[in-house]
């Protein structure tokens, strides 16, 4: 497997058989039945705050019995003014067997490929992908779901800044599907490929469309001069109860954190068609599986 930047790395077999894999060490993980890696050590290197996804790869390593190197940022010489190409060739001494990078800037990504010896996982490139959070929402769509055919996913908010949305299109498109879009003209990416997606320019369009909606968190740390009212757009295009049960939608997604009051209704977030706690949960489980993948592969 190698590096792990992007979905599109995967061909639609290997994505689907890292989703199989992730329900096996769910199961096994409850039957005691893990094998686990000794002697084996990952660094993590997070350039952007983190709750669900470092957690999560954090424990999936603590399940595979993987040795973590946590290098904060704020607790490194990078404070002191050190570069990314510095700092990644320092890492690079060490005997480590792969890294997470979390960073705002998809050229760090880049410049990880070009320095280091040992595989890298992306834990989230800037605006441009995150592709084990797309892989947390397929094996979640996968509990609910037989197949995919058909199915009617709909993203709606935030597009402009979201890799989930860019992540999670690339991975539907694996299974033959198109992903459905929606956002308020501020929010609009600024390229759409029609081949992979369904862009609604009218929001009850969209969720007459919708078997389940993915809202996206409106990234305040990215809009810049973009100038939003946050409660004019609560009151045009937040997903509440009444939609939900309106337009028969089946399931609400949301890859976090949740702006409760904005996005999403307050206390819908733990409501019964919600599954964000389950995307939660099968962070862990997919993480478990590429990590497993890039280790088995990098010993043959």
């Amino acid at each position: 497997m190698g590096n792990f930047i992007n979905i599109n790395q995967l061909n639609s077999s290997e994505l689907k058989d890292i989703i199989s894999e992730s329900f096996i060490f769910e199961r096994n993980f409850h039957q005691n039945k893990l094998d686990k890696y000794n002697n084996k050590n990952f660094i993590f290197l997070f350039l952007e705050p983190s709750t669900r996804t470092k957690t999560s790869f954090k424990i999936a390593c603590s399940i595979l019995g993987i040795n973590v190197i946590d290098v904060s940022p704020e607790n490194s010489s990078i404070v002191k003014g050190e570069s990314i190409e510095n700092t990644l060739s320092t890492l690079n001494s060490y005997p480590v067997d792969g890294i997470v990078i979390r960073s705002a800037n998809h050229e760090d990504f880049e410049i990880a490929e070009n320095i280091l010896k040992f595989p890298i996982i992306n834990a989230g490139s800037g605006i441009n992908s995150h592709p084990t959070q797309t892989l947390s929402d397929l094996k979640t769509l996968s509990e609910k779901f037989e197949d995919f055919n058909g199915l009617k996913i709909s993203i709606v908010g935030d597009l402009l800044h979201s890799r989930v949305a860019a992540s999670f299109i690339e991975g539907f498109g694996k299974y033959g599907q198109k992903t459905n879009l929606f956002s308020p003209p501020f929010f609009k990416p600024k390229k759409l490929n029609l081949e992979m997606v369904n862009f609604y320019e009218d929001f009850k369009e969209c969720l007459e469309n919708s078997d389940v909606i993915m809202a996206l968190r409106i990234q305040k740390e990215r809009l810049n001069d973009l100038n939003i009212d946050f409660d004019e757009y609560a009151s045009k295009y937040q997903i509440n109860k009444r939609i939900l049960d309106e337009y028969n939608i089946k399931y609400l997604m949301h890859p976090g954190p949740v702006n409760e009051g904005i996005e999403i209704s307050y206390g819908l977030q733990n409501s019964e068609k919600s599954l964000i706690n389950e995307q939660v949960k099968n962070g862990v489980w997919v993480r478990c599986a590429v990590l497993d993948k890039i280790l088995r592969e990098d010993t043959k």
